[in-house]
């Protein structure tokens, strides 16, 4: 009975120990994530006139870089997800018709959130020529870029 319970207490302190090791791998700010056409890091905040609060909110910086083709009627939009609901809280839109590059140096994010999304919206083509001549918006494109804030270390 006893060498059962030491197997057992053997098994346990080497699967907390692994599991303390996980939890120690926070990821430290910036941290970034890519797809083809864009590049998205969430870093540290870059202004002084704004503080944390502490228990209130956390400030970031947020760039947005397209690494693609280029592109047309860009919308960068931020939101973070509200507490104990499905609801997604936006934080910031821009819409920008030259630019490919998208850079807030400190948003706000509440500590209670867990998420961080950020949606490229673009259209690869100004427009679409119709056979009968007509132009049409060219089609639209939409990336999703989702952080965890539980993951950064300030």
């Amino acid at each position: 009975m006893k060498h059962i319970f030491l197997a057992i207490m053997s098994v346990l302190t080497i699967v907390s120990s692994s599991l303390s090791v996980s939890a120690a791998s926070i990821k430290e700010l910036p941290v970034t994530q890519s797809s083809n056409q864009w590049k998205v890091t969430i870093g540290k905040a870059e202004t002084e006139k704004l503080k944390e609060e502490k228990d209130v909110f956390n400030l970031y910086s947020i760039d947005i870089k397209n690494i693609g083709d280029k592109v047309y009627d860009l919308t960068f939009e931020v939101y973070r997800d509200e507490p104990s609901t499905k609801t997604m809280f936006g934080l910031s839109e821009v819409t920008s018709i030259d630019q490919d590059f998208y850079h807030h140096s400190n948003q706000p994010v509440s500590i209670n959130a867990k998420q961080i999304e950020v949606i490229v919206t673009w259209r690869e083509k100004p427009y679409e020529q119709l056979n009968d001549g007509k132009k049409v918006p060219g089609r639209k494109f939409k990336e999703s870029f989702v952080f965890y804030q539980e993951t950064f270390s300030l």
